[in-house]
């Protein structure tokens, strides 16, 4: 009988629907990384999301695992090198998040053009700021998108809805340099995995040939832009503003420098948080592993 440890939170009612005699499926959401590593050993899979750190340890400690399944896309928090030396495969969900991923970003795009989270903001404190908030449409904006895999190609589909241009730079498609894109664009998306050559692609060198009308939107990992880099530009004004769900480190500290710009509209790494992505997630993950463990 093949066991499967569930260290993150997924949906239990994908899961419930799984249940078969010669698995189980132990689910653990909130293990802390100890007592994980007390009792991988005794597991043939292992499940995780983004908060569980697949490390090295970890997967040396793991002396049964077969498989690691992250429900999502990126792979940046496990050790893949490790898995591939201990002939552990890895599978994971690239597409299941591309949706919720994309309507954030776009919904993010316009909240930045038409100032809404100060609109909102104001009107809580009592003012009525409606002479002020003169905001500007997405239609005829040129955006660049940085990485062009399944979300950003969803968010060109509804870019070319809203009648925005659009120019692209990724591994397989360029339709414009990566200085030509931060210099014309005004706003560039990112959507890159994280790995040694996307690590602070994003820095001082392409962030300075910005306009200062321009935007910049990052739901992709933190690590792909230079933080010190980007938070000088935006401190100094030198940039319009920006939108950022991802940060260097995470959860984002009390007291970060971060929370205190004016010019940043910010959210919790909840860019794939949506119970569709989540379902259709945990239900690809969860099939993968199944088929590994039974040998097929």
């Amino acid at each position: 009988m093949s066991q499967v440890l569930i260290a993150d939170k997924i949906d239990q009612k994908v899961l419930d629907s799984f249940k078969k005699k010669s698995f189980v499926f132990d689910y653990k959401p909130e293990i802390t990384p100890e007592d994980l590593l007390g009792i991988i050993s005794k597991y043939q899979g292992l499940m995780v999301r983004s908060r569980t750190k697949v490390t090295k340890e970890m997967i040396e400690a793991g002396k049964n695992l077969r498989v690691i399944g992250r429900v999502g896309s990126g792979l940046d928090n496990i050790d893949t090198d490790s898995a591939g030396k201990n002939k552990i495969k890895i599978v994971n969900a690239p597409g299941a998040n591309a949706n919720a991923v994309a309507e954030i970003t776009i919904a993010s795009i316009l909240s930045l053009l038409r100032l809404l989270e100060k609109g909102h903001s104001s009107m809580r404190t009592g003012l009525w700021l409606k002479k002020e908030l003169k905001g500007q449409e997405l239609q005829g904006k040129v955006v660049g998108i940085v990485g062009y895999g399944n979300i950003g190609k969803i968010v060109k589909r509804i870019l070319d809805a809203f009648g925005a241009k659009t120019l692209i730079f990724s591994r397989r498609k360029k339709t414009a340099s990566l200085n030509k894109l931060f210099q014309t664009a005004d706003i560039v998306t990112i959507h890159l995995s994280l790995n040694a050559q996307t690590e602070k692609l994003i820095n001082k060198k392409y962030l300075s040939l910005m306009k200062p009308s321009a935007y910049l939107v990052n739901f992709s990992r933190g690590k792909v832009v230079d933080e010190k880099d980007l938070y000088n530009i935006l401190s100094e004004k030198k940039i319009k503003g920006a939108a950022l769900d991802v940060y260097w480190h995470e959860p984002l500290e009390d007291m970060s420098p971060w929370r205190k710009l004016d010019n940043v509209l910010l959210t919790p790494h909840i860019g794939a948080s949506t119970g569709e992505a989540l379902t259709l997630a945990t239900k690809q993950v969860i099939e993968q592993i199944i088929k590994i463990l039974s040998g097929k």
